[in-house]
């Protein structure tokens, strides 16, 4: 018993220093962010706010297209959502309940490009959507991460664990194969749903690599795009760049601690036994 909890205690320790180095970061960018400008040309590092002010995040609202960015983002980020969570889960549907000619190589070919580093396709994929016309709007942004070879991937995989015996009985009752999906699948696939929208949503709203590439036209910048452009905007004003950094990290949180039972559910089950 004691060796048990000796053994415990420094498992906890350990994980609790680890898991203060992780915080110190995210809590360095929120005392930042309410500190005044006269506070921040003092000397010295301090952990610590003396006289907190919203000062910095007026500055940002004031100084700085980040509501538009902001808009701009949630506004692709939903459309690449909505659009994963339907067409991942309709194909995961198909290669886990439906038998067709070459459906396992299609799968294995699928899962072979998850292999490839998205770094090697960005030239083709800039001279694609260069060739398409697509440059400086946000389709390029939208329609690539509509259905994500991951989402597919795992949408198969927990439907998969789905009991056989619920479709045919459906089947013999008469429902059709979209009415099956529908009132069937869709239901019994929510912890799926969660984390397919989730990863999305965070894929989508922390992209940089992609916006910067494709968007010219100030107006149509994501919210990574203005975070970047703040260094040069607000030079020596940390507070302002780190308002804009928590502010951009809010939405986020809210979604993942929102749905966090989900995910975890959907990753551990990955769906129901038989």
């Amino acid at each position: 018993m004691e060796s048990s909890r000796a053994q415990k205690f420094w498992i906890y320790l350990t994980l609790g220093v680890c898991a203060a180095i992780m915080f110190l970061p995210f809590y360095y960018m929120i005392i930042t962010a309410f500190k005044s400008t006269r506070e921040m040309a003092q000397t010295g590092v301090s952990l610590i706010v003396r006289d907190p002010t919203l000062e910095p995040m007026r500055d940002l609202l004031k100084g700085s297209s980040y509501g538009m960015a902001a808009l701009n983002s949630l506004f692709i980020a939903l459309l690449s959502t909505v659009g994963n969570m339907f067409l991942c889960t309709l194909a995961g549907f198909a290669f886990a309940k439906h038998h067709f000619p070459g459906r396992d190589k299609i799968f294995m070919g699928l899962l072979a490009t998850m292999m490839i580093p998205g770094t090697v396709l960005m030239v083709p994929g800039f001279l694609l959507n260069r060739d398409f016309g697509w440059l400086n709007t946000w389709t390029p942004l939208i329609v690539p991460g509509l259905a994500g070879v991951f989402g597919v991937f795992l949408s198969r995989q927990f439907i998969g664990k789905i009991p056989d015996a619920l479709i045919y009985a459906a089947r013999v009752d008469g429902c059709s194969e979209w009415r099956i999906y529908f009132q069937l699948i869709l239901p019994l696939c929510k912890p799926l749903l969660a984390t397919l929208g989730i990863l999305t949503f965070l894929g989508s709203w922390n992209s940089f690599l992609g916006p910067l590439i494709i968007l010219l036209d100030e107006g149509k910048y994501t919210l990574p795009l203005v975070i970047a452009l703040l260094q040069g905007r607000f030079r020596g004003q940390e507070n302002v760049q780190m308002a804009g950094a928590l502010l951009s990290v809010l939405p986020v949180l809210i979604v993942f601690f929102s749905f966090q039972k989900q995910i975890v559910k959907s990753l551990a089950n990955t769906g129901l036994k038989e």
